[in-house]
């Protein structure tokens, strides 16, 4: 069984020969493939290309077209910073008001900012080694998008004293997700994980997560036509419900969030990923990383519907030996037949 067999059949919740790993890996492939991230993420072939380098080393089983969380609010209109070895960023509020919502344009995927760029890599990882590796696509979620178009201390004014102008950007950003995501999924992508690390119960309350983020979520599930993994940092055990009411197939989840909870209360009604620490991946030995994926497994994979991979993104400067580690242990202690 080859990798994209693997992880297709995982996504499926079905069991195959041993627990795929899939880390969340972008500065590290940039790194890996000599290259500086500026490069890395406007363009689609040194994305590409260093994404099956790194998938062809280290044994992983997909590769993952991302490279920063500001993406989509570029292509809507906002001001970005560009360094050279570190991601892009904005530059400052867009929305200050809601006579700048008529400011913002609703992207074409195919044409503007760098959406294409991300296109186009899906496209070529399709194309080189697609049935070999999954392909998995990024889109951020809309209260993301959102918050970051509007600043985080303006979000959490509107949040608490008038919604009005939120709502109607949620609304915006909404769709614009939607529109990008459906171009990944026609270029080929298997799998779409949206990110949201601002929606984190340490940035916003669950109540505000449940008025704010999720019902946007829930219309971005509803319109993929592949698998949809939402990936939310942090300690996310008091909105793990809501989290999977937003019918997301499988939930990436950070270290802090124990796993076999969710499957005692759950079992196999979701998918999960995760949970190493990455820190521990950047810090920690080999045997120390062994030992963490082998909690990993036993905590909620040996069932299946389980994907071994960080809780969050793993450090570029990650010693190889343990990345080597992570699939060594999925086939130690993670076989199914």
């Amino acid at each position: 069984m080859n990798s994209r067999e693997r992880v297709l059949k995982a996504l499926a919740y079905q069991k195959s020969d041993r627990v795929p790993v899939v880390p969340f890996i972008i500065t590290f492939a940039a790194k890996y493939g000599g290259t500086k991230f500026i490069e890395y993420a406007t363009n689609s072939k040194v994305l590409a290309e260093c994404q099956i380098a790194v998938a062809k080393r280290f044994r992983i089983d997909a590769t993952y077209v991302d490279s920063d969380p500001i993406i989509e609010i570029e292509a809507m209109g906002a001001k970005v910073r560009y360094p050279e070895d570190e991601s892009p960023s904005a530059i400052e509020p867009a929305v200050r008001s809601r006579k700048d919502l008529v400011l913002l344009k609703q992207p074409d995927p195919e044409k503007d900012g760098r959406l294409p760029i991300w296109i186009n890599a899906i496209e070529i990882l399709k194309e080189k080694v697609g049935n070999e590796f999954a392909v998995f696509a990024n889109v951020n979620g809309p209260f993301q998008a959102a918050a970051q178009l509007l600043g985080m201390l303006e979000t959490a004014k509107c949040m608490r004293r008038s919604p009005e102008i939120l709502l109607e950007l949620l609304d915006l950003t909404t769709q614009t997700i939607i529109n990008f995501m459906k171009a990944e999924i026609r270029a080929g992508a298997d799998a779409i994980i949206l990110g949201d690390p601002m929606s984190s119960s340490s940035v916003i309350s669950p109540r505000e997560f449940e008025q704010f983020s999720a019902p946007y979520i829930q219309k971005v599930v509803k319109q993929a036509e592949v698998p949809i993994i939402l990936h939310i940092c942090g300690d996310t055990t008091k909105i793990i419900d809501k989290m999977m009411d937003t019918g997301a197939r499988y939930l990436e989840l950070d270290w802090c969030v124990d796993m076999n909870q969710i499957r005692k209360k759950h079992g196999n009604t979701i998918g999960l990923i995760g949970n190493v620490n990455p820190t521990l991946f950047l810090t920690g030995t080999p045997e120390v990383v062994e030992d963490s994926c082998r909690k990993a497994v036993e905590s909620a994979g040996l069932t299946g519907a389980f994907i071994l991979g960080t809780g969050c993104e793993l450090p570029k400067d990650t010693p190889y030996a343990n990345l080597d580690t992570m699939v060594a242990a999925a086939e130690k202690f993670g076989r199914y037949v």
